[in-house]
């Protein structure tokens, strides 16, 4: 027997005319059965994927790094020449 969590809190927010359109056509596209609910998995998504966003973010921080250096280090093999 599955368990279904309670939900019982609400968050309001508004938005321009234009934003709620786009979110309308988004809910839409994708088969949302309200814009409520649409809303609310794409929030708990992004809620999920920020952890991801921060690692995500270090990881091409230090793969630039990692560039940088492997640049300098030719620069300076070539110098040394």
């Amino acid at each position: 027997m599955a368990v279904i969590k309670r939900r019982d809190r609400i968050v309001i927010f508004r938005l321009a005319q234009d934003e709620y359109e786009g979110l309308r056509a988004a809910c839409a596209e994708r088969g949302g059965a309200s814009i409520s609910s649409f809303a609310r998995s794409e929030v708990l998504k992004a809620l999920n994927r920020g952890g991801l966003s921060e690692v995500s973010q270090q990881l091409s921080s230090l793969q630039s790094s990692l560039q940088r250096i492997t640049q300098m280090l030719e620069t300076l093999k070539k110098e040394s020449k």
